[in-house]
């Protein structure tokens, strides 16, 4: 890794070489310093930058440093990455995304003075292509998320203040997970080669949904009749203008008011009040009756009167239509006498008054030319009595008709009064049967049709879940040699350890946030060693056909958990022994290393002078120690 004060120097503010296997960078207590605040965290953090982190160019403290520091503000991290055989040169200045670049066949000198093609996005596709392209599963299970580049990077170079809460925090600000409390696990697994396949998981964690919806769904419908019952209850005390706190039925021996009982007396007095208002029905019927028979007489003589001087009227005026017209009328009473006389109550046939009138308005041929030969001055003076008759008439059915008038304002009145009493009755048997169905609902003695479906839906669910979970564990049986084998790498690292006997990998649901193990011992602060050994073993591991693991780890200062030294030195110690020429691990500390260890040392920093910090120049971002 190259570290420049800009992109027109030929020669790097700092070259750090690194190579597979152990890599460490020191920095080490001075005379007046502790080894803190010289870089190192800086380093990982512009190391992760090369990787492709995408949350250095989206802002970060450091980056913010340099771009106002006067002096590196137009510098730049260059690094040689290998990949899948080949071999990228990658060239990122700090403040200007545009100018990243990166080369196959090319050095840093020549990426900064852009004389040669840039293939940048060619890399980023490289580290796709070989590190997430060959995943056996490439979305996230339970959030369809697909996997990033930037997820396993992350995984495999932990912040320095996040590494310590549990075993799947790996940035202090996320890593931008859509479902963060359980894409991790899930991320770790397909990486280690323990799920190819996918399927069942997305269709647990689709039938778990299901599930509690439709719980949520019956709760609801659960819920609902005891509101509803509530509801009725409280309209049931309001229309009987009881107290609202007034209980439903009688509660205990002793008799105390209740909606029932109050209810019932109502109900009788609404029945009392029907009764009471079809006998006044009745008797104003029989009165209409009365006045019916005795107005029908005289209405017969008004009508006859009226046809005569309707006739007359006629003659007079020459309107021969209108005259047939009144002498027709006999004939229509005729044609009617089958008929019912409701003022009689008899046929007409049988209605004395009826047949009277007939008799009279049947005027004889020679009567009409009689009065077609009348003077109109003699039919003039022949209205006169009549008309005076029929005033007389009319004063005498007046009297008559204002008495039924008043009659049939008084049914009205009692027809409202009884449809009135009526709802009152039907609303108050209805909301008492309301509250019983509810209550029977609310206690589980019935169940609607949608409790019902909903409850059919839910024991379905269940079902398939149950099903779905044995053949998980099917799936997960079929990799269990898998899972022996990076627990075989787990005990492998705590074997090493001193007062270590044994370890093991589990990622079962219960141990989600702390998947590696190892004992006896056991205390907060080897809880920090488990994860570091943990990742060790998981790099360890990368060596077998079956991991996608990439083989790279960056811990940043891992002595500061406060672990004793020879711990440290064994874990490391561990990996310098048994790492392949296929990975790399980078370790930043500032513990001295033993003498055992000079080979691996790349890169010594210090606080004795400024040609001892990383960027020579002291960054007030740097972290400070966690102890």
């Amino acid at each position: 890794m190259w570290l420049l004060e800009s992109l027109t120097v030929n020669k790097p503010l700092r070259e750090i070489p690194l190579r597979q296997g152990l890599n460490l960078i020191v920095s080490p207590p001075g005379k007046d310093s502790s080894g803190h605040g010289v870089g190192k965290t800086a380093f990982c953090q512009l190391l992760r930058f090369a990787l492709d982190d995408p949350l250095w160019s989206e802002g970060s403290a450091l980056r913010d440093e340099l771009l106002q520091n006067r002096d590196l503000k137009e510098g730049a991290v260059a690094a040689r990455v290998h990949v899948g055989g080949e071999t990228w040169t990658v060239l990122k200045p700090w403040g200007y995304q545009k100018m990243y670049r990166a080369s196959r066949a090319s050095d840093w000198r020549q990426l900064a003075d852009g004389s040669v093609e840039n293939e940048y996005h060619a890399y980023q596709n490289a580290l796709r292509r070989h590190f997430v392209e060959t995943l056996p599963v490439q979305e996230l299970p339970g959030s369809g998320q697909p996997i990033e580049w930037h997820h396993i990077l992350a995984w495999c170079s932990r912040d320095q203040n996040a590494r310590y809460q549990h075993y799947f925090q790996w940035r202090a600000e996320g890593v931008r997970f859509s479902l963060p409390a359980k894409s991790p696990l899930a991320l770790v697994q397909i990486v280690l080669g323990l799920l190819h396949d996918d399927t069942t998981l997305r269709d647990l964690n689709s039938t778990t949904k299901a599930i509690e919806t439709q719980k949520s769904r019956l709760d609801q419908l659960r819920e609902e009749p005891a509101r509803l019952m509530n509801h009725v209850r409280r309209q049931l005390a309001n229309r009987l203008k009881a107290p609202i706190n007034t209980p439903f039925r009688q509660e205990g021996l002793i008799e105390h008011p209740n909606l029932i009982d109050i209810a019932r007396q109502r109900h009788e007095s609404y029945q009392q009040e029907l009764q009471s208002i079809e006998k006044e029905r009745q008797t104003l019927a029989g009165e209409r009756q009365k006045w019916l028979e005795k107005r029908t007489p005289l209405s017969g003589v008004v009508s006859l009167l009226v046809n005569e001087i309707g006739q007359m009227e006629a003659l007079i005026a020459g309107d021969t239509e209108q005259l047939e017209a009144l002498q027709s009328e006999a004939v229509s009473l005729q044609q009617n006498l089958s008929k019912h006389c409701d003022a009689g109550n008899r046929q007409l046939k049988d209605c004395h008054h009826v047949i009277e009138r007939i008799e009279q308005v049947q005027i004889d041929r020679k009567q009409r030319i009689v009065l077609h030969q009348q003077t109109k001055e003699s039919l003039e003076s022949l209205l006169i009595p009549l008309r005076r008759r029929l005033d007389e008439l009319e004063n005498e059915v007046m009297p008559i008709d204002r008495e039924l008038t008043d009659i049939d304002k008084e049914n009205i009145e009692l027809d409202k009064k009884y449809a009135q009493s009526l709802s009152n009755k039907q609303l108050l048997n209805e909301a008492i049967e309301d509250y019983e169905h509810y209550k029977s609902l609310a206690s589980g003695k019935s169940h609607s049709a949608d409790m019902n479906v909903a409850q059919r839906k839910l024991d379905s669910a269940r079902r398939r879940l149950d099903q779905l979970q044995l053949q998980l564990e099917n799936e997960k049986q079929a990799v269990a040699g898998r899972r022996r084998e990076i627990s075989e790498a787990m005990m492998a690292v705590a074997k090493s350890l001193p007062s270590f006997q044994w370890g093991v990998f589990n990622d079962e649901e219960k141990h989600r946030n702390h998947p590696f193990q190892m004992g006896p011992v056991h205390s907060t602060t080897y809880r920090v060693l488990e994860i570091l050994a943990g990742d060790v073993a998981c790099l360890l591991d990368s060596a077998q056909e079956q991991s996608f693991h990439p083989g790279f780890l960056l811990h940043d200062s891992p002595r500061e958990a406060e672990m004793s030294e020879s711990i440290l030195w064994a874990l490391l110690g561990h990996v310098a022994e048994n790492g392949s020429d296929s990975l790399q691990y980078i370790v930043i500390t500032s513990t001295e290393p033993p003498e055992s260890f000079t080979d691996f040392e790349r890169h010594r920093l210090s606080t004795d002078s400024m040609d001892g910090l990383l960027l020579r120049k002291r960054l007030s971002v740097e972290q400070a120690s966690l102890t």
